[in-house]
């Protein structure tokens, strides 16, 4: 046997509570008889009080409390077999974590930059995943795995929670090197749907290129990249740590937004581009595009399934309290009184 939710146990403190209760309630009531009139003579007066019943009564709610208390527990035993099949699409978001995106033009007030803002999209599109596997990937100058294909998507958000721009000692940004890690992925994953996705969500500032050999591989692959494109084309600074603003060669550096990279990554996979500045950034049309993909199985497994048998438990203290109720506080008298 096993508890689901054993943390109802705890209301067993109220028991003896209910107990004290009940049994002052009584010597109150009997007190009260004795005060009134003396025993002798309030028992031939009133022969069909019973105090034994009365009792009974409140042992008989007693045991229903707890018995209601072990059914919100939820009790589980016996078990039998089932077969499992998982159903939904790849998902892999590449997420830019150059410096870049501290820059602040995706919000209309200039109070978050533009990685925080992608963070809480990507985080709400986990939410509203049912039965994919979603991957993450991390790159600026180089690119590694920040959390592995999986269904488990709390796992995934606190993956996601961790990733900082600056956190890859390469600066830059490496488009090529994103796209190689996802598709690694997808190649080492077990199993795995035959629908594949990648969100790419970058300022699009490629500095090393060559991207296009890695666009070929993953078409081949049958591969869908969605690109997002983050930031303004007009150019925005890029704040450092010191309050002040990141500067080169004596200049003030300017990140501003590559859309024809981007564009030509999701052209040749067929995917879809989308360009972002505040606001939204896009990611309802993601997810919209991806419920409508074809859905395929990619985890088959026999599961060991537990009984639920809290409705034992509650049907037995319903029947307690109706007894409860149904118990007399006074006997019946036979004949007439002497």
């Amino acid at each position: 046997m096993r508890w689901m939710a054993w943390e109802y146990f705890y209301w067993l403190i109220a028991v003896p509570l209910v107990i004290a209760g009940g049994v002052v309630a009584l010597w109150r009531r009997q007190r009260a008889v004795r005060k009134a009139a003396d025993w002798t003579l309030f028992s031939r007066l009133a022969p069909e009080r019973s105090l034994e019943r009365e009792i009974l009564s409140l042992v008989l709610v007693v045991f229903s409390i707890v018995l209601i208390i072990v059914a919100l527990a939820r009790p589980q035993f016996g078990t039998h077999s089932r077969l499992v099949k998982r159903r939904g699409v790849d998902l892999i978001v590449a997420l830019d974590t150059s410096k870049s995106m501290l820059a602040r033009d995706v919000s209309a007030k200039r109070t978050g930059d533009r990685m925080r803002r992608a963070k809480m999209e990507v985080s709400g599109l986990i939410d509203r995943l049912e039965g994919d596997r979603i991957g993450l990937v991390a790159f600026s100058g180089a690119a590694f795995v920040q959390c592995p294909l999986t269904s488990d998507y709390a796992a995934a958000k606190l993956f996601l929670r961790a990733m900082k721009p600056g956190a890859i000692p390469v600066g830059g940004t490496n488009l090529s090197e994103a796209l190689r890690a996802a598709r690694q992925m997808f190649e080492n994953s077990r199993g795995g749907s035959r629908s594949k996705v990648i969100v790419l969500v970058s300022d699009g500032e490629d500095h090393e290129g060559g991207f296009e050999e890695e666009v070929g591989r993953l078409r081949e692959l049958g591969v869908i990249v969605h690109t997002v494109g983050i930031g303004t084309r007009i150019g925005e600074v890029i704040p450092d740590k010191d309050g002040h603003y990141m500067r080169s060669e004596g200049k003030t550096v300017m990140t501003r937004l590559q859309e024809g990279t981007l564009q030509a990554v999701a052209e040749a996979t067929g995917g879809l581009y989308i360009h972002s500045a505040a606001g939204d950034l896009g990611f309802e049309a993601i997810y919209d595009l991806l419920s409508r993909m074809h859905k395929s199985d990619y985890e088959s497994r026999v599961e060991t399934v537990y009984e639920e048998k809290f409705q034992l438990f509650a049907f037995l203290a319903l029947l307690l309290l109706l007894a409860a109720t149904l118990v007399p506080s006074r006997g019946i008298v036979r004949g007439g009184a002497p």
